[in-house]
């Protein structure tokens, strides 16, 4: 009889996202916990899809990705961040920026690394360090008074400190890195050999006038760091997995060592649809409008939530807002997220799945159709009067 495995990652279970969804879906509630939008991808992205699968384009693209897909993302970068990348060695297109997030944990985090990670953080990048062999220090993403907590950040990255990685705007607290803060972050690092990853995948989806923030418009931090974006986030097509990321040719090169033999190529003809429809006049101004259709997004809800036993501070971007329960329940929010999606048909995310919260707390994902959301503000609203103290 073969042997119990022995486990990598002995204390991971099915991730929260599945568990949520799959809770979801066999209660037919309102799915507002998994990211995804319900809305439909620019119809001349499909139109370009279709036409990619028509015209033949069936087989592998090439391992770094298309070089006219890589093109526009470097066109892309020197556009909104003022820096160029090069097309052939410093831009690389995976299966989403999950898979090269975790292509780059690999390849540049060594057994007994420490890696600085903010917390509540996104669930990936934990796993991928432990399985790298890294160690992790988390710090508290925000201070007492709300605000990225920049003290906190630079007291932990000791020059030992073999990376950090930050994701902004931020999952799942909905925050936008501050003017400054990278700024801060690299003349803190300056003489170590620290690495920079930098999580952008909602990068243009900022709101109430906010500007965009990005590793690669940082002089000190660029040459030290890869960023990573998703085409996936911001044509509404999660489905089709593509994500890119961008840094010196030194970390792009080890990066690609690993991304060769884990994805290798990704979706050809999508790749294909994405490169001829992103350049157009249609592309560019889906891009733009991104910012101004989330903002509406996320004031629809919040209007429909005022006055109830819900707190909330406004997300300053992507398409996240966190809920906080306090004046509704007490204790464990992971308990109740799941009895609202039984009891309510509306599944959310509890934060305590990112970290053990001060507070009850729930993540809920906007990027949803109006009538959904308004489906959503009544079940909230229902809970709300159900929990009222």
């Amino acid at each position: 009889m073969v042997g119990k495995p022995h486990s990598k990652l002995p204390d991971l279970g099915t991730t929260i996202f599945t568990e949520m969804t799959a809770l979801a879906n066999r209660h037919g509630a309102l799915n507002l916990a998994q990211g995804f939008p319900d809305l439909p991808p620019p119809e001349g992205l499909v139109e370009s899809a279709v036409r990619a699968l028509r015209g033949g384009v069936h087989q592998y693209a090439p391992m770094a990705g298309r070089p006219d897909l890589r093109k526009w993302i470097c066109g892309h970068h020197q556009a909104r961040h003022g820096h160029s990348y090069s097309v052939d060695d410093e831009c690389t297109i995976g299966a989403g920026a999950s898979s090269l997030l975790f292509a780059a944990i690999q390849a540049l985090v060594h057994p007994g690394d420490t890696v600085v990670v903010q917390s509540p953080a996104y669930d990936l990048y934990g796993p991928a360090v432990q399985l790298a062999g890294g160690q992790l220090r988390e710090v508290p993403l925000l201070d007492a008074a709300g605000q990225w907590d920049l003290d906190a950040l630079l007291e932990a990255c000791t020059p030992q400190v073999r990376m950090v990685i930050l994701n902004t705007p931020q999952n799942p607290t909905g925050t936008v890195c501050p003017p400054g803060f990278l700024d801060s972050l690299a003349e803190h690092l300056q003489g170590t050999d620290t690495l920079v990853l930098s999580d952008e995948v909602y990068g243009p989806i900022v709101h109430d006038g906010r500007p965009e923030v990005s590793l690669a418009a940082c002089q000190g931090l660029r040459d030290r760091g890869l960023a990573f974006g998703s085409f996936g986030k911001l044509l509404q097509a999660t489905g089709w997995k593509i994500g890119w990321a961008v840094g010196p040719a030194a970390l792009t090169a080890e990066l690609r060592k690993v991304h060769q033999y884990d994805v290798f190529s990704t979706g050809a003809p999508l790749q294909a649809a994405l490169a001829e429809f992103l350049p157009t006049a249609a592309g560019q101004q889906h891009l733009e409008g991104l910012a101004s259709m989330y903002q509406a997004k996320r004031d629809r809800l919040l209007a429909g939530l005022a006055g109830t036993g819900w707190q909330y501070t406004p997300a300053e971007g992507g398409f996240f807002q966190v809920l906080d329960a306090r004046n509704l329940i007490d204790g464990d929010d992971g308990h109740w997220a799941r009895e609202w999606t039984r009891t309510h048909g509306i599944a959310t995310i509890p934060i305590s799945a990112f970290c053990t919260p001060p507070t009850p707390q729930v993540r809920l994902c906007f990027a949803k159709e109006d009538n959904t959301l308004d489906a959503a503000i009544e079940r909230l609203r229902h809970i709300a009067r159900d929990h009222a103290r």
